[in-house]
């Protein structure tokens, strides 16, 4: 079984600003490398669910790995500036029915 993360961040400023696209635009380019970089990575995704909100997927192989990874992300996000701007709300556990061939129950 694989193990997923789901965050959902409060931005303290709008999406469609200026100052925001320039973070996510960060999150694309050098989050993505920190995140690949992590062992049992497997994937990644950012939604804006709002105007001043974005839900967060990581999936990873496992439980230890993934929250290792996390961390090394997070610090990541306040070097960058980015946590200054957000609030987190966190969920996490294994995947018990996926879509994704040969995955748990999504064979």
């Amino acid at each position: 079984m694989t193990y997923l993360r789901m965050t959902v961040a409060e931005w303290d400023i709008d999406l469609d600003s200026a100052e925001a696209e320039a973070l996510i635009q960060g999150i694309a380019s050098e989050g993505l490398r920190v995140f690949r970089s992590q062992p049992g990575f497997i994937d990644y995704r950012l939604m804006q669910a709002a105007a001043r909100t974005t839900i967060a997927v990581a999936e990873w192989e496992s439980v230890e790995l993934g929250k290792k990874g996390a961390q090394r992300y997070r610090d990541w996000m306040q070097s960058s500036g980015i946590m200054q701007h957000i609030t987190l709300r966190t969920y996490d556990g294994d995947i018990v029915v996926t879509s994704h061939p040969g995955s748990v129950d999504g064979q």
